[in-house]
């Protein structure tokens, strides 16, 4: 696609959707537009979710700063620039900090027949309802805060920086509060824009995809908890039949709606929101980062993005396109082999080479400073010490987090054998036996001594005028591609 890719998280599904997102750019994964832009909408400040999210995209960017990508470079690590347009990356939403939802709508000065409409509305328990963690899936509550999207400084920044040729795309849960309720508000207030806006006739006739994402995870029954997970399935029904009649069709649909879900639900603690919630990322998200991916794949001529005159009114609409996302068998532990091959032409080879290169980062590069590719570049103690060489530590720390994570939910993602020795280094990868590389520099050598010897035999083939860390992120990437390449076949 030409132009950049707005993205809108919202809730804490949202946000790490978002994290997923970054790890698949991280690894070299191509996100097809000129930038993404991420947003996050939660009233949730302490989310450990959200600030985990942004910590994630503050190092990437930091580390991506450092780098050039043109036709003179081939490392594809962190090759997806990632913008900002809003403080901090969050969508501020007035009036939601320290409050209860009884002072957000006033309710002490409402009229003895308002006041009794509320009530009817809003049970007391949701009047008491502290905005500051979240709506803790109530969506009647999210759908009154919402409703003031376009009100915040933070969207009109965003609409000033949208430009003819730019994207959206939104990330929701449908079975808790934020999520469900801020989808089609955002949605309408995108296609509705009013006319005093900037770029309002660019958003409104914008390309917009989203993921509405169904359960995939429980929580534990706490009595004292508003957040009931025996709900959700209730609420995502209740959802689906309002989508049905709001979001997939007329002049407020998205262009291409994707669907996930699954029936196999781990319970995490029930953490009604703050620094403690914090659930373990999950294949789920991993997926709907992939619809991502996929959305700005599309071309930006296919008709499916064009929007065409509505026959019951004289407003243009899009022609929704509906996509699900599957795998090949039904387990509990999914390898690259039960993924469709689709996915896993877009995963396995850089998820492998990325994970060889956190490995090595992680464990060996100290000990491996006296090898020549190290000393012959000055890839020295200083060079760990640079800014540019913690925040590497950082991300690929995180990565490797990321997976373990996975590994240990219902269900499982566990491609890697995170644990694997130093000298059977090349069976990292779950089911996928490595074949033996028939070169010279290669021969009679294994674990980190192969990937040495890689190293030290491809540094030589460097451009001179690269900068230190173009260098060091071209070695390894070049020789991590050369390693999966020989060593697996996906």
């Amino acid at each position: 696609m030409n132009g950049k890719l707005y993205i809108f998280g919202i809730g804490g599904t949202g946000s790490r959707v978002i994290k997923s997102l970054v790890m698949l750019t991280s690894s070299g994964v191509k996100v097809d537009a000129d930038a993404i832009v991420p947003i996050i909408i939660d009233p949730d400040f302490a989310n450990a979710d959200v600030t985990r999210t942004i910590e994630q995209i503050k190092t990437y960017r930091s580390i991506r700063e450092r780098l050039s990508f043109n036709e003179t470079t081939k490392n594809q690590f962190f090759g997806t620039a990632i913008e900002n347009v809003v403080n901090d990356y969050r969508l501020t939403l007035k009036d939601t900090k320290s409050k209860q939802f009884r002072e957000f709508i006033e309710y002490s000065i409402l009229s003895k027949e308002n006041k009794a409409l509320a009530s009817m509305l809003f049970s007391e328990s949701n009047l008491e309802s502290n905005m500051e963690v979240g709506f803790k899936g109530n969506p009647n509550i999210g759908s009154v805060v919402l409703n003031q999207f376009t009100d915040s400084q933070d969207f009109i920044d965003f609409a000033a920086a949208f430009n003819p040729g730019d994207r959206i795309f939104i990330i929701s849960s449908i079975f808790g509060g934020t999520g469900a309720s801020g989808f089609p508000l955002l949605l309408k207030n995108l296609r509705g824009l009013d006319s005093n806006m900037p770029n309002s006739d660019a958003i409104q006739n914008a390309p917009i995809g989203a993921i509405s994402v169904l359960p995939y995870f429980a929580v534990k029954p706490d009595e004292e908890s508003e957040i009931d997970s025996s709900t959700f399935i209730g609420k995502t029904k209740a959802a689906l039949q309002y989508y049905e009649k709001n979001v997939n069709g007329g002049q407020s649909s998205v262009n291409v709606m994707y669907y996930i879900a699954d029936d196999r639900t781990k319970q995490y603690e029930n953490k009604e929101g703050g620094v403690e919630q914090k659930n373990n990322a999950h294949i789920i998200e991993l997926a709907s980062a992939l619809s991502i991916v996929d959305f700005a794949s599309i071309p930006d001529d296919d008709a499916v993005l064009v929007c065409t005159p509505d026959d019951n009114a004289k407003i243009f609409a899009p022609n929704s396109l509906f996509k699900e996302f599957g795998i090949e068998n039904d387990v509990k532990e999914v390898l690259f082999g039960n993924l469709t091959q689709t996915t896993r032409d877009i995963l396995c080879y850089p998820f492998t080479q990325y994970i060889l290169f956190s490995k090595y980062i992680e464990e060996h590069i100290k000990k491996a400073l006296y090898q020549p590719w190290a000393t012959d570049n000055k890839f020295d103690d200083a060079y760990l010490k640079s800014s540019f060489s913690i925040n590497l530590k950082k991300a690929v720390k995180s990565y490797t987090e990321w997976f373990k994570e996975m590994a240990d939910n219902d269900r499982s993602f566990k491609p890697f054998v995170l644990d694997v020795s130093d000298s059977n280094l090349y069976s990292i990868v779950s089911g996928v036996k490595p074949a033996s590389i028939k070169a010279l520099w290669a021969f009679n050598k294994s674990g980190y001594d192969l990937y040495d010897a890689a190293l030290n035999e491809r540094h030589k083939s460097l451009p001179k005028k690269l900068t230190t860390e173009q260098k060091f992120m071209e070695l390894f990437y070049n020789v991590t591609k050369e390693l999966v390449e020989k060593k697996y076949k996906f």
